[in-house]
């Protein structure tokens, strides 16, 4: 039996505190003195690294396909543009509206639909046979993982004690980079034997095993706790403890808080949560700006074609695509992102979250710097590997912030409104790439220099450690 209590207060209330009662136990005290973490969350982790893998996993497959697209139909830079934009733009809209949906019909339900689609969009994709079906079925593709994208971090957070919630963004966003290394490398071995078509399903293929699993856990406890959902919650609870092998005693009744208004987009610009919203909003455009422009970026800049000196353009005549080298350094490279994802988890621990996220933005601004110097000559390998660590660092620890920064009632309207600002960066940084890159490779750097400095300036705005954080970790 679950009942909810309506209040403002924080999630981690004693409920002795509230009640008066000792049998009413608080859902985080259950998950910490009863269910433990055990197998339930590594299953619902799973879910969340496969699921978070679709992200970074389509936006890297269509990174290096799209010099195969060019020479199949020659496809103008506009148009090049256009392809990746449209993934990003639905994915923009996508992310808003189904941050709230989900608040509303509960996370497990928006992902299942989500991922099913996903999996169609990705056969529609590999069997268009002109570039404007691939367009529209890439479209669904970008609707589809922005709304999964902006549940999957939330729902992570959900069903651990609160000493565990940032392993649930950790997870998440390392199945977002574990997608970079794995696209690359099975491009490595696959996309020049099969062609682009079969590395489409190929890619997609992970996504089968987190809709088997999302379908047999139960909705988050602390989801349907919070929006009134008393019976169901009380059922998933007794579930998850019993796959740990723990029992929820009888006599234990377990509440939480319920808010007046679930998913509310004026809860998330009040006064008390403006600050956060927008700042982070704005950094997170800036981040996802940088991180999409480098992923179209460097399979450019690596191919054989790149080859001017002082940083003049490539030839883009020749119908030039990646080699075997230029896929397995990419591939490489992509562990610097699981590195910094890792790096970011350890260091919030210990020293807080917004401190090194200052860091993290400075040394971004020296290493594209650094990348001024490359440009003239070659892209090495070693600055790639550098700028990926430290925007998989920056990234981390934003997406560690965002859930934290708002309550339950609202976590995944505004992660998804954040998200959808951070693809809206995306829509803008990837433009920007493929319309100046063959104009200047200088003036893209350019670009990335002065963005990592607008979300360092950002950074000093927000002037308070998440209570998570204060609570739980540091």
């Amino acid at each position: 039996s679950t009942r909810n209590l309506v209040t403002e207060g924080d999630d981690d209330i004693p409920a002795e505190e509230l009640t008066g009662n000792e049998n009413e136990w608080e859902l985080n005290k259950v998950y910490e003195e009863i269910i433990g973490v055990g197998p339930a969350q590594y299953i619902y982790w799973t879910i969340s690294f496969l699921v978070a893998y679709s992200d970074y996993a389509e936006l890297t497959l269509i990174a290096i396909i799209i010099p195969y697209l060019r020479c199949e139909w020659q496809l103008s830079p506009a148009f090049e543009a256009t392809i990746t934009i449209s993934i990003f733009f639905v994915y923009a809209i996508s992310a808003i509206f189904m941050g709230k949906l989900s608040d509303m019909y509960g996370r497990k339900t928006i992902m299942s639909y989500t991922l099913a689609l996903l999996m169609i969009s990705a056969v529609g994709a590999a069997v268009a046979h002109n570039k404007w079906i691939f367009l529209f079925w890439r479209s669904i593709t970008g609707a589809c993982i922005g709304a999964n994208f902006a549940t999957v971090v939330v729902y992570s957070t959900e069903f651990s004690p609160n000493a565990y919630r940032s392993v649930g963004p950790l997870i998440s966003i390392l199945g977002s980079y574990a997608s970079m290394f794995a696209v690359n490398l099975i491009g490595f071995f696959f996309l020049n034997a099969v062609g682009w078509r079969w590395l489409i399903i190929i890619i997609t293929l992970p996504t089968i095993p987190a809709y088997i699993l999302l379908l047999i856990m139960p909705e988050s406890p602390r989801y349907l706790c919070v929006s009134g959902k008393t019976e169901r919650a009380d059922k998933a609870i007794r579930f998850m403890a019993k796959i740990n092998k723990k029992v929820v005693p009888e006599n234990v009744t377990v509440f939480c808080h319920q808010g007046q208004e679930l998913g509310s987009f004026k809860q998330v610009f009040s006064k008390e949560h403006r600050k956060p919203a927008i700042t982070l909003s704005v950094m997170y455009f800036c981040n996802i700006f940088i991180e999409t422009g480098i992923l179209v970026f460097l399979p450019l800049a690596f191919m054989s074609s790149f080859c001017g000196s002082a940083g003049e353009p490539p030839n883009r005549d020749e119908c030039e695509t990646l080699s075997q080298e230029d896929l397995w350094k990419l591939s490489l490279s992509a562990l610097g992102s699981i590195a910094g994802c890792i790096a970011a988890y350890f260091v919030g621990i210990y020293f807080g979250r917004l401190k090194p996220l200052r860091i993290g933005n400075f040394i971004q601004i020296v290493v594209f710097l650094g990348l001024y110097v490359c440009i003239s000559h070659a892209v090495t390998f070693g600055i790639v590997t550098a700028i990926k660590i430290i925007n998989a660092f920056v990234c981390m620890m934003i997406w560690v912030i965002v859930p934290e920064s708002f309550p339950t009632i609202i976590r995944n309207t505004a992660t998804g409104l954040i998200n959808s600002s951070g693809k809206s960066g995306a829509v803008v940084g990837t433009a920007m790439v493929y319309l100046l890159f063959y104009v200047s490779p200088i003036a893209v750097v350019t670009c990335f220099v002065v963005v990592a400095a607008l979300s360092f300036g950002c950074s000093f705005i927000l002037d308070k450690e998440t209570n998570d954080a204060v609570l739980t970790e540091t």
